[in-house]
This record gives structure tokens, sequence and C-alpha cells, in this order.
């Protein structure tokens, strides 16, 4: 559809310029006199020199609110610096600030601080503007009488904007109860002033700042919109600047903007703003190759990752495994192997406000990734991506099923998906991706990790065919992402022909066909083959303990499943003393808190209730839903199911008014986690409508937890 806007102002504000890599010369000339607040007869006429204010500002309500009530607390001179990434909106903040509340000040100045040497001249407008000088004269003098005259008075307020270091500001800070606001692409102001980091826009201020400024765009595309811009102030005003002199459609826009990034990003300037994104960051850039040619090549890497935090020690691992004499990063041969040189590379790339740095991290906004990466010669831009996917296919966070793993795993996981496994001809890349999968499945995150999955089976089945060893673990993957959603449709298929496949080329024991076989005896249980099922699970068992050992995870997990065949063939019995033995042999091998133990342990509650031991299995059944609720907390799936079988026997032992409130938890919960079709979804509605109707008795104890 066609847009239109209001006006050419943008949201972060359209007096004042973005302040960390985009700049003006010159200082906001004092306001005339008519344009000034009203001020009452016994006080002083107000002294200011604000642009004005931008009435399309949109949003950071709780960042006005926490500065007020900051600057409010009382006390000495308050000084609060504001930083944050390059177009952001920081001087906007302050500018919206300093209109807000202007009738709590009589004197409000604004300073262009990025020059430390052009302050002075500043204070001296401000000294005659007050009255204390008759013309402009030394900064020293100026500095000595405008913080004499503001030592004694407190309705004042100096916006020092885009500020460099703290010692810059530090001689022209005066004494008393005024205030001060600091911007800055810098966050070292801890010594000088309290900080507040400026983020992107949340989404729904983002929406907002786009439909105030375009008419016609709905909600939907304005979401969109915001989501393609990264939800940066600045890109989401360039844009409504763009579309409303223009008149192009949202959906051409986000086409070309994710055809040609930089080019479109070098248009729509918003007025007030001297550069464009495009341009500005480019400047920025060479700047700082300019001061830190290692810097730069710092932003390079990370310019071809995801868009979110970078772990340093990987940018370090990167540039490790990638030939350093690729010009684009020779700069980092004489850096990379000594920490303090290293560390005032990466602390540079955060000082230019083209990224941020903080806890070990770096992070680069995806459009100013785009900028940096269209800079980057093609032939040169190709060979660093194939050095940094053969460097991430090194990168082993350990095994995905250790919960202790996978904070490491959430860190490389956006980057190993920014390096395009689907298309790589790297063997260790697509073995990381797979093993990615494996985290998010065991983590809980069925659907990401079906889409994942999908994704690579598709791809690789048509690059390197149905055969191909990586395409056949995709849809062992792809398999067990189908049944943790409960999609038998969808699943028996698939797994019909890559067992097939995988017995005619890897033969019955290879560890990813026996994989593929528990995932089969699963559905043949939810279709109620159960003998099927078990004979199956037997099988499985019994080659594991061959090949592996009865100690082995993936033979306590066979054992595992072999619990619940027994007890749903109709031998619960035979089932306990199977359960009891391998909950005792995972508990000494793994631990009690593995993710394996705690499925045994469940099942092991799951036997108990079926052969009529109420009180020891609502202990065990209490005991492991507390446990997973600690090691994976209260939305992973296993907790929930964990949860539901806690209700059950709950019922069992006839507290049913506890047992309606958690169930009515774990129905809400599942239904949000994995819909409302799903079996264990269905499972706990039947729960609650067995509650709801006061059964009494012995009710069914429900299927446990297969694993494969």
């Amino acid at each position: 559809m066609q847009t239109e806007g209001h006006g050419t102002s943008a949201g972060v504000g359209s007096g004042l310029q973005i302040n960390n890599f985009i700049n003006t010369s010159g200082v906001p000339a004092p306001r005339p006199a008519a344009d000034q607040p009203a001020v009452a007869a016994d006080r002083p006429s107000p002294v200011w020199n604000l642009l004005p204010r931008d009435p399309n500002f949109a949003g950071r309500g709780s960042e006005l609110a926490e500065l007020r009530t900051r600057l409010s607390s009382g006390g000495a001179a308050g000084v609060q610096a504001i930083h944050g990434l390059g177009g952001v909106g920081k001087t906007q903040l302050a500018l919206e600030y300093a209109h807000r509340h202007r009738a709590d000040y009589d004197v409000v100045w604004w300073i262009s601080a990025e020059q430390s040497g052009a302050i002075g001249e500043q204070f001296s407008a401000l000294g005659i503007a007050l009255g204390v000088l008759d013309a402009q004269v030394d900064s020293v003098i100026a500095q000595s009488k405008v913080k004499e005259y503001l030592r004694s008075r407190n309705r004042w307020l100096l916006i020092f904007d885009n500020a460099e270091k703290p010692e810059d500001l530090r001689p022209w800070l005066p004494d008393g109860a005024g205030h001060m606001l600091v911007t800055s692409r810098t966050r070292n102001w801890g010594q000088l002033a309290r900080t507040l980091e400026l983020d992107i826009l949340p989404r729904a201020e983002a929406v907002e700042l786009l439909t105030l400024r375009l008419t016609r765009i709905s909600v939907t595309e304005a979401g969109q919109l915001a989501e393609d811009l990264g939800d940066l102030p600045l890109a989401l005003a360039q844009a409504a600047s763009y579309l409303a002199e223009f008149g192009m459609s949202v959906t051409d826009y986000r086409q070309v903007l994710r055809e040609e990034t930089r080019a479109v990003l070098d248009e729509g300037q918003p007025a007030g703003y001297p550069h464009s994104l495009a341009a500005a960051a480019t400047l920025s850039t060479s700047a700082l190759g300019a001061r830190d040619p290692a810097a730069l090549a710092v932003l390079h890497l990370c310019a071809f990752l995801a868009p979110e935090p970078v772990p340093t020690d990987l940018v370090v691992t990167i540039a490790r495994h990638a030939d350093l004499q690729l010009e684009i990063l020779a700069p980092l041969a004489q850096i990379i192997d000594k920490l303090l040189q290293r560390q005032r590379a990466i602390s540079a790339v955060g000082a230019s406000g083209l990224a941020r740095v903080e806890l070990g991290t770096i992070t680069v906004h995806r459009l100013v990734q785009a900028i940096v990466r269209d800079q980057v010669d093609p032939a040169v831009a190709a060979e660093l991506r194939a050095r940094i996917e053969a460097a991430l296919g090194t990168v082993d966070p350990g095994n995905p099923r250790d919960t202790a793993t996978w904070p490491q795993w959430s860190m490389i996981l956006p980057h190993l998906l920014a390096a395009d496994p689907a298309h790589t001809d790297n063997a260790e890349l697509r073995l990381r991706t797979r093993d990615a999968i494996v985290y998010l499945l065991c983590r809980g995150d069925s659907r990401p990790a079906q889409q994942l999955a999908d994704n690579l089976y598709q791809a690789w089945k048509e690059r390197h065919g149905p055969d191909d060893l990586d395409t056949l673990r995709a849809a062992t993957e792809l398999v067990w992402a189908y049944r943790d959603l409960g999609q038998f449709d969808r699943l028996r298929p698939l797994i019909d022909d890559t067992l097939t496949r995988q017995i005619n080329i890897l033969g019955h024991d290879h560890p990813d066909t026996l994989r593929t076989a528990s995932d089969l005896a699963v559905v043949h249980s939810e279709l109620g083959n159960y003998q099927r099922a078990r004979e199956i699970d037997e099988d499985v068992y019994r080659r594991r303990v061959r090949l592996l050992g009865e100690d082995h995870p993936d033979t306590l997990m066979s054992a595992t499943n072999l619990i619940i065949t027994i007890a749903d063939a109709g031998e619960p019995r035979r089932g306990l003393k199977v359960a009891e033995d391998v909950h005792r042999r995972a508990v000494r091998v793994l631990g009690e808190d593995h993710p394996n133990t705690l499925a045994a342990t469940n099942n092991l509650s799951n036997v108990l209730g079926a052969v009529g031991d109420l009180r020891r299995a609502l202990e065990v059944a209490a005991d492991v839903y507390r446990r997973r609720l600690r090691v994976l907390g209260e939305e992973h799936p296993d907790t929930l199911r964990s949860m539901v079988n806690l209700v059950r026997m709950m019922v069992l032992r006839g507290q049913l008014i506890p047992a309606r409130r958690m169930a009515e938890s774990a129905h809400r919960k599942l239904r949000t986690t994995l819909g409302g079709q799903h079996p264990n979804t269905r499972e706990a509605r039947t729960v609650l409508d067995q509650i709801a109707a006061a059964m009494g008795g012995r009710q069914s104890t429900g299927k446990a937890r297969r694993h494969r």
C-alpha cells in the first residue's frame, strides 16, 4: 500500500542530529524571546538555546521517567550520562527531556562536546546570555564566571552532547544543585556520572514511531518494517522519510532493503541529520580504520557474523583459524595473541559507536553490518566468509545433551546459522550445525529445531542426494523434532524412508540407524502397536548393550524406552524391576540431574503408579519435577510433562485442589509451547477434565516419555 507522512521530522528527534557517528558543527543560538517558556514575574527570563521539539517523538517513556527520577532526587549537581550505539537516539532523548521539563529550569544550555576545544567558546556564549560576560573572553575566564554563577543556583540544566571522554568534561562541570546530561557513544562514564544505556526501541515503540509518521501504514506493515530495520530509531526515521517522500509501498521498500541495503540507507535522510545512516556509518568506519587498523579488522569479522553478541574468544578463534595474511585481517596478526592490545582494539570498536562492547561480547547492528560488508570487495568478502565458515566448524561447545554446555551453544548458534550451513561445502560446519539442532531439541525448542532440520534436510537432499550421510543425519534430527511436536502424520513417511536408507547404507548397528529405529518404536506405541514397539525397543537395546555396554548413555536411553513398552504391553511389575535398575545406573553414570537420568526417574514414577505404589510414585514425581524445574526451567516441555505426571499422582492420592491449580498451569503452558493438538497438551486437558468431574479411584497414569 502507498504511504504518506506527517512531515520530515523523526521520532528520534528532528532538531538535533544523532550523536554517535552523526555530527554537526556549530551551536544552537539562543531562542527568540517569543519561543521561550513562560516565566513567573519574580524569576529571570529563561536562558536557553534548544532547537524546536520534535512533534513526532515516540516512545522512551521509561527512560525519560528514569532520568527525571534521578535528576530530581536532590543533593549536589546531578550528572547523568546517556550512552549507546550510533542511531539509537541519545541526542533526541536529551532534547525531549529538556523540552518536557523546561518549566523547571531558568537556564537550559546545549553544548556540542565532541570537540573539547570548542567547549570554552560555548561557555562564553552562555556567559553572555546569562549577563556575566560582556563579550567573548578567554575560556578560562568564561569557565570561572559561568561556574560561579551556576554554583549559587539550582534551576539550570546543561547538556553536553556527543562527549568523547570524561576527562574532557570534568573541568567544565559546575558545582551546585543544578542538572547535567551527557550523551556519548562510549560507556566509561561511571566515575563521573550515573549512566543510562540506551538500546534499540522496543518493537511496540518502533511501530509507534512509524505509524506516527506514515498515516496509511498498517500496524502489521510497521511491525514487519521495524523487524527488517532492527528497531534502530534513525533507520526507522529514515525509512519513514523516504516512504513519505517517494510514496513507495512498504513491500517494495523491504525488498529494496534486502537487495540494496547500503543504497537505500543512503536515501530518505530526515531533516536535521547531516548524513544518512549509510554515509555516517561509512565515515565512522573510515575514521576507525585510520585510528586503529586492528579494530577495523575486528569490525570486519563481526560484520560477517550474526547481529547478535559475539564472544570475544570467538573472534580470537576465528582470527587464529583464518589466514591473517588475508589483507583485510592482516592488522590482527600483531595483536591477536596479546590480550591487552587485543582488548584495546575491541574497545576501540565500541568507542566508535559502531558496536556495543560489553561483558566479553561485541554486538554490531544488522544494518551497520550490511553497510560494512558492502564496503568489502566481493572477492575478498567471499574469501573471508569461507575462512569464517571453516573457523566456526572448529568451535565445539561440547555435548549438546549436557546442560552445562547450553550457554556456549546459545552464544554460537546464531553465528552458525549466519554462515548459511544449508549451502556450505564445509563438512565440519555441517556437523556443528547438526549438533546445534540436538541442542535445540534437548533444550525444548522443538519448533525452531524442526524448522532448522527441515531446512537443512531439504537443502542437503537437493545438493548432495537423499543417501548422503549429512542428509540422512538431518532427516534423523527432523524425525526427532516431528516426534516432539506430535506431528506423526509427517513423521511416518520420513522415518520409513530414512530407516530403509540407513539400513542399506550404514547397517543395522550404526548409531544413526539405532536412533531412527527408536523413533519408529515411538510411532508404533502412539498407534497402539505396543507389541511391535516392544520388539523394536528390545532389539535396539540388545544391539546397544553389545556395541556400547550396559552403562553407555545411549544404552541407558534404550533401557528407559524399554520400561515404557514393557508397561504398555501389560507387564508393569516387570517394568518396575527394569526401571529401578536403570535409574540406579543412570544416577551412577550420569548424575542425578542429567536430562537422561531425569527421564529415567520420571518413568520410574509412572511405573510405580501403575503397580499401585502411589505414595512412592508421588514422592518420585515431585522430586523429578523439582529437578527439571531447576535444571531445565519452567517452560521446558520435559518440565511440563513432569508437571502433568505429578498432577496425575496427586489425583490418585486424592489431592484434587492443588492438583487442579497445577494442571491448569501445565495445560496453559503446554498449549503455548506445543500447541493445543499436541498429545501432551491433550493429556493435560484430559487430566483437567478428570479433576473437574471429581473422578475418584485410580486413573490411568498416562504415557511416559520416550528417549532416543
